[in-house]
């Protein structure tokens, strides 16, 4: 009876399906309340000038294809995380898979041409960076749909993971703008934060993938029978 009374008050530690889960639900939060504060510290007030209203009405057909094809894979990737869709209905996750490559592939080059329409000469270093960024988007996405094709999983999941990561350095590089020291910089220095912003959207996921290989020693076979 003792025994009994003092394996009741040990905590008994969460299973590792459950921690992951929390920290799944952890992570979707935050990246669903940066998101909403983009939209609505940066881009809405943003979209109440009339200059930039004026200058959005001249690039209709490059900024709406590309907003509308930058959100979908913005909103599609939590879903293609999701270990109960996929296990539920895997040919809604294949078809969500190829659509959030369409969606890629249309945003990613539409945001270079945006960023060459400028048409300023101090802007250069900006259309530098758009270019890293987007070819990096392309890059990952593009790796991540042929380990899919060719059967190698858990590559697709690896790399589809750093394809969001950098579907998501649209938040990022923008997250902090309520931040007043954060706008006093140059764009030359905002096309540097774009590039190593994005930089580490492939590194740190490459990170927590495989934290536990760095942590943790591989078991060794015994030598016996």
């Amino acid at each position: 009876m003792a025994v009994d009374m003092l394996a009741a008050k040990i905590p008994v530690s969460a299973p590792p399906y459950q921690r992951r889960r929390r920290w799944k639900q952890i992570l979707w939060t935050a990246i669903a309340t940066m998101t909403l504060s983009v939209i609505f510290y940066s881009e809405v007030p943003l979209l109440r000038q009339a200059q930039e209203r004026a200058y959005l009405s001249t690039i209709l057909l490059l900024i709406v294809p590309h907003v509308m094809a930058g959100s979908l894979a913005l909103l599609i990737g939590p879903l293609q995380f999701s270990s109960r869709v996929h296990r539920r209905s895997p040919r809604f996750h294949r078809v969500l898979g190829r659509v959030y490559v369409v969606a890629v592939f249309v945003a990613a080059p539409l945001g270079i041409v945006l960023a060459y329409h400028r048409h300023d000469p101090h802007a250069m270093h900006w259309l530098a960076a758009v270019t890293v960024q987007s070819g990096t988007w392309m890059l990952t996405t593009g790796a991540a749909f042929l380990t899919a094709w060719n059967g190698h999983y858990q590559h697709h999941r690896e790399w589809m993971v750093r394809s969001y990561a950098v579907t998501f350095t649209f938040v990022g590089t923008r997250v902090l703008q309520p931040i007043p020291a954060w706008n006093r910089h140059s764009e030359a220095t905002f096309a540097m934060e774009v590039i190593i912003i994005t930089f580490l959207a492939v590194l740190v996921p490459d990170i927590a993938v495989n934290w536990r290989d760095f942590v943790s020693r591989r078991a060794k076979a015994s030598s016996r029978a």
